[in-house]
């Protein structure tokens, strides 16, 4: 949804933090801002606004990501290191797509630039274009019946029509947070499919020493035991504790926007990091 009305659902919700993460882009960051700073003109609001940005790192077995929170939208360095990284996109895409046309799916470029610039028609270079697109459109003509059915079945990991992106190091990834005055965070870290904690604890040591500052101990795919494993490593680390919904809309039905709740304390606690 576009990053205005994301702020009025979060505003709705009575949240009192909301942190906008895209994937490789702050595009949506100062739309997001500016539906903030409305609200707080009309009146005391409880919403602060953290802009933020979400990178994939690479990695051996699962999934790492990295958060960037409370960057500077504007930093030279974190912008380049995006710019490249939606190259790296633009590049995958079509590649994509010839898969999905091999299984019988017609889906073209100009379909998914036109559904992700809705009424602001844009190029192909200038709008982000990603899974998410390809799952709504696919979903739109009938091959599926939902963006799940899509990544389960065609575009998710390992799935028929998957070609992975490029990806950065960890350190990298961090460096540029850092240059940009964020916070860098590990993400969902169940998705690094650790299979016992000893595992996490040394791939959790390994980022710190390239400079993360803290892990999301609270999200929604965390059940009651991985929360309080989390958490128990990041205090033993002396890491920062963060906690999100990970709301990507219809994308994810099953995940509301402010659930799961996280505890006001490490709300606090994060601000005060980031300096807001």
């Amino acid at each position: 949804m576009p990053p205005a009305e994301l702020v009025r659902l979060a505003d709705s919700g009575k949240l009192l933090a909301l942190a906008l993460t895209d994937h490789d882009t702050v595009a949506g960051l100062a739309e997001a801002q500016q539906a903030c700073d409305a609200l707080e003109a009309h009146g005391p609001v409880g919403l602060r606004f953290i802009p933020g940005i979400e990178i994939s790192a690479v990695f051996t077995d699962g999934l790492l990501h990295i958060l960037g929170l409370g960057i500077d939208p504007d930093n030279g360095r974190l912008q380049e290191t995006a710019r490249s990284l939606r190259q790296a996109r633009n590049e995958r895409n079509p590649q994509m797509l010839a898969k999905l046309h091999e299984l019988g799916m017609d889906i073209s470029m100009e379909e998914l630039v036109g559904l992700a610039s809705g009424p602001n028609p844009a190029d192909a270079d200038s709008v982000m274009v990603g899974r998410l697109h390809m799952a709504r459109l696919l979903r739109m003509k009938g091959y599926v019946r939902s963006e799940s059915e899509a990544f389960d079945r065609y575009i998710g990991t390992d799935k028929p029509a998957f070609i992975d992106k490029e990806k950065l190091s960890a350190r990298e990834i961090i460096e540029a947070i850092h240059s940009a005055g964020g916070v860098a965070i590990l993400a969902h870290p169940v998705e690094l499919k650790c299979t016992n904690d000893a595992m996490l604890e040394r791939a959790v040591k390994s980022l710190t020493r390239d400079g993360l500052d803290g892990i999301e101990v609270y999200h929604s795919s965390h059940n009651g035991r991985q929360v309080r494993s989390y958490l128990d490593l990041a205090r033993r680390l002396g890491l920062v504790i963060s906690g999100g919904s990970d709301f990507h809309g219809s994308a994810k039905s099953g995940v509301k926007l402010g659930r799961p709740r996280v505890p006001v304390e490490a709300v606090e606690q994060l601000l005060a990091k980031i300096g807001s």
